[in-house]
């Protein structure tokens, strides 16, 4: 709005310049020094009420002007008058009817001026306000969003320290539970036997008959000790599916938490027949494959697949990124070929739609050989 005026006043000193000096008000340089004064006033001024009564008083001082003095000073009129209007929601829908009222009241070639500025600063203040209240809506939307963001971030630490206290408290309570049985179990087993035996030691001269069936007791006793052991330790030792999917899963999650692509991982089928090797294999080319994605296939989302299948285990990781119609195999391709190879597996690549590397292993694994 200021440059607008500035324009506009611009013109009317123009205007004043090129009259004829006969026509010309010798206080026409006062009235646009006065009018600047004002104009400056209203933004230094801290109080709405006295801003609006300095724009009152300036629009009847161009009234006044531009009636008494010179005419071409009607011509800033419709600027202030709209500055006037808008302090509020209510009087923004009088400001047309404003900066218009005027064109009753003139005649001649200065309607057509007149009208042509007025219907400009309200265009120009329509579109100003439009883009204000759209920059003022993504300021609100920003805010909320800068909010969100730090809730769903607390949230988020949250969970982590939630995580983090949860596996901790697991671990002492597995712990506790091997301690536990290794005590009840185990420790009263030796110490059954220790006994056994040193009353055998002491019998061994005197009664080496005795002394022999002690001596069977603690072997019995020792041997019921070891098959417990067993049984703990078996009872302990989780499932090699469930090692091996955990272990993809956090490779997976560790890797799109560094890359920032979206890594989902599904399997199907059973997943108690893939022997550790395998999984050893699988684990190793789903990280050549993932790497690879990331270098290489400028891809927003990769998926990993573990099936069983009738005659062999498929793992598949497949990305939606450029794809490419030939490629040269590099060493992470071969290396992963070499690994698949070793279990009578093998390896198949597509790069019609995105990238896909299969690595399909028989679901019989090959007798590893001695060195």
């Amino acid at each position: 709005m200021v440059g607008s005026k500035a324009l506009v006043l611009l013109y009317v000193i123009a205007a004043t310049y090129f009259e004829s000096p006969g026509e010309r008000s010798p206080w026409v340089i006062l009235y646009v020094l006065a009018y600047l004064f004002f104009n400056l006033l209203v933004l230094v001024l801290p109080y709405d009420r006295i801003r609006q009564g300095v724009l009152l008083l300036l629009c009847a001082g161009l009234a006044v002007c531009s009636a008494y003095a010179y005419p071409f000073f009607l011509l800033l009129l419709p600027f202030n008058a709209i500055e006037l209007t808008s302090f509020s929601e209510s009087r923004r829908r009088l400001v047309l009817p404003a900066v218009l009222l005027p064109v009753l009241f003139i005649r001649g070639d200065l309607l057509v001026q007149y009208t042509f500025v007025a219907l400009f600063g309200f265009f120009h203040f329509a579109f100003v306000r439009y883009w204000q209240e759209k920059a003022e809506g993504h300021a609100v939307r920003i805010e909320e969003l800068r909010s969100e963001r730090e809730r769903l971030a607390k949230g988020l630490a949250d969970n982590r320290e939630y995580l983090r206290v949860s596996e901790y408290m697991s671990k002492l309570e597995e712990r506790n539970r091997l301690s536990q049985a290794i005590h009840d179990g185990i420790g009263h087993s030796m110490t059954g036997a220790l006994i056994q035996l040193e009353a055998a030691k002491r019998l061994l001269v005197s009664d080496p008959e005795t002394a022999g069936r002690l001596l069977q007791n603690a072997i019995d006793i020792s041997k019921e000790g070891i098959e417990e052991i067993r049984v703990t330790l078996k009872n302990t030792k989780p499932p090699a599916e469930q090692l091996g999917l955990v272990r993809l899963k956090a490779a997976a999650e560790a890797f799109g938490a560094r890359t920032g692509l979206q890594v989902t991982l599904v399997h199907e089928g059973e997943m108690e027949i893939i022997s550790p090797r395998q999984w050893k294999v699988i684990h190793e080319n789903v990280l050549e494959a993932l790497t690879n994605c990331g270098k290489y296939a400028q891809a927003s989302a990769v998926h990993v697949e573990v099936r069983v299948l009738n005659r062999f285990i498929q793992a598949v990781v497949a990305d939606n990124g450029q794809g490419a119609a030939k490629w040269a195999k590099g060493l992470g391709l071969i290396g992963m070929e070499e690994r698949a190879a070793a279990l009578n597996g093998t390896v198949v690549c597509d790069g019609t739609r995105g990238f896909r590397v299969t690595t399909l292993l028989p679901r019989s694994v090959p007798e590893e050989q001695p060195e």
